[in-house]
């Protein structure tokens, strides 16, 4: 399948937040731009952006969808540039160009976006698409905004006209109601917001950031275990951190078939399966504890290229939400241990599937080695926070991940990530990688974690067996019998 530019610049960029979307920076042809977003009845709205002076192609992230013959374009239509009578020239992939050509000068433009994505199977996601939310809509901005692309550095006001019972939810800065100020394209595209009746959205404070929480109506029975995850997690990251990376920032939980989600600028959209079930609270309180960590690890620790590190961030997403929620309380041992096994399953079995390959090449197609980048990441972590409490007693780790957040640089190659971390563990960082990245040893590499206080036993790549055997422990699943960096 051929993939349109925009798509391949911005394929890794919803499973993680990335920075701005990479093309040439243009001068904004309005300072501000301004885009209306007005409900025209029924599941269709009427969006018009103002842009005096401006030239070059409009776009949106494409995206293939069963049951969206031309992915998220489908759902474009009537697009024209200001009075001019003529369709535009449709270039395939969710890209347009002036009747008039690329160098055409244009004032303006207007299309109708109709939200009946439900009608696709994404292959993302829904949550990184958009979706009916009860009596509402879920949106990301990506795939239903319209825009020109080289506008990475615009100031932009959005306004929404809606009917009276209606409400906006997003992570956007406002200026009055239904009305915003948004610096910068990435923050107006790599957003959730959602508008429509009914919403009930709760927002609390986490070390002066503004975290709003909504939650769709099957799951309102939830809300409080939602809470309480992301309260709890988010206050222990800003302590880790020293701080927090954003003013605002919005969590939706959504229905769905499985526990997923995806990261965006300043918000992270969930997808669980309704009614709410106690009894998944690890499996989605995992996944909120990762995404909602990449608002430090991936957003601001940016990994530049984005693919080379991506090993790093999510693995590290991995490893550290699962640190944290247990040492909030938020989940037990055998949790742990479940956690653990499953990281370990992960790299044995993507050292398999993807060959002889390094986690850093392993990124650059991401879907197809999950296993080896993400059980690599984690792996990676576990053993640099272990070799780091060995060197430098409790809490050594957490200060290199400081350390790099309060850098004035968060931009991090692969060698300079590497270079600050060894720098603190006396070369450990690299020594690690190397394992990881070195001759297939599954026996070596267990017994290397068994060093680090835990006991292992396999009968293959898909059976894993953890205890915790530090101290005078023997095979145990209690607290005091964990490695000392993990335990509470």
């Amino acid at each position: 399948m051929k993939l349109h530019p925009v798509l391949i610049a911005a394929a890794g960029a919803l499973a993680a937040a990335t920075p701005a979307l990479a093309q040439t920076p243009a001068t904004c042809p309005a300072d501000p731009v301004r885009l209306d977003f007005a409900h025209a009845g029924g599941n269709r709205f009427d969006v018009t952006v103002e842009a005096q002076g401006a030239s070059g192609v409009l776009d949106i992230l494409w995206r293939p969808g069963e049951g969206a013959q031309d992915g998220t374009a489908d759902f474009i239509e009537d697009l024209r540039f200001g009075d001019d009578p003529r369709p535009p020239r449709y270039m395939g992939y969710g890209t347009w160009q002036h009747p008039g050509g690329e160098a055409a000068g244009w004032d303006g433009y207007s299309y109708t976006l109709v939200a009946d994505h439900d009608r696709a199977v994404w292959e993302v996601g829904k949550e990184e698409t958009a979706y009916r939310f009860d009596d509402a809509f879920y949106f990301t901005g990506n795939p239903v905004l319209v825009l020109n692309h080289a506008w990475t550095d615009c100031t932009f006001d959005i306004a929404f006209d809606l009917p009276e019972d209606w409400q906006v939810v997003a992570a956007w800065p406002q200026t009055g109601p239904g009305r915003y100020r948004v610096e910068g394209l990435n923050d107006v595209v790599r957003n959730i917001f959602v508008t429509g009746p009914g919403l009930a959205p709760q927002t609390f404070d986490v070390d002066g950031m503004a975290v709003t929480l909504l939650a769709q109506q099957p799951l309102a029975d939830g809300v409080a275990d939602f809470r309480r995850v992301l309260e709890d997690s988010l206050t222990r990251y800003a302590q880790t951190f020293g701080g927090v990376p954003m003013e605002r920032y919005l969590v939706v939980f959504g229905e769905g078939q499985m526990n997923d989600g995806g990261a965006f600028a300043q918000s992270f959209g969930q997808r669980m399966p309704a009614p709410f079930r106690p009894h998944e609270r690890l499996m989605w309180a995992r996944t909120l504890a990762h995404e909602t960590l990449h608002a430090w690890l991936g957003v601001t620790i940016r990994p530049v290229p984005y693919a080379q590190s991506q090993w790093f961030t999510e693995g590290g997403a991995d490893y550290f939400a699962m640190k944290t929620l247990y040492r909030a309380g938020l989940v037990d041992e055998p949790d742990v241990i479940f956690m653990l096994e499953g990281q370990i399953r992960r790299f044995l079995l993507g050292r398999i599937a993807s060959g002889a390959i390094s986690l850093a090449e392993a990124g650059e197609d991401k879907q197809a080695n999950r296993q080896l980048v993400y059980g690599g990441g984690a792996l990676f972590h576990y053993l640099l926070d272990a070799r780091m409490t060995d060197q430098s007693g409790p809490g050594a780790y957490e200060a290199a991940l400081e350390s790099l957040y309060r850098s004035a640089d968060r931009d991090y190659s692969q060698a300079r990530l590497l270079a600050a971390l060894d720098a603190r563990s006396d070369g450990a960082a690299s020594e690690i990688l190397a394992l990881l990245d070195g001759p297939f040893d599954p026996f070596g590499l267990l017994a290397t974690l068994d060093e680090t206080g835990l006991a292992t036993a396999a009968f293959g790549p898909d059976e894993i067996l953890v205890r915790f055997a530090a101290g005078d422990c023997a095979g145990s699943r209690e607290n005091a019998c964990m490695p000392a960096f993990l335990q509470r």
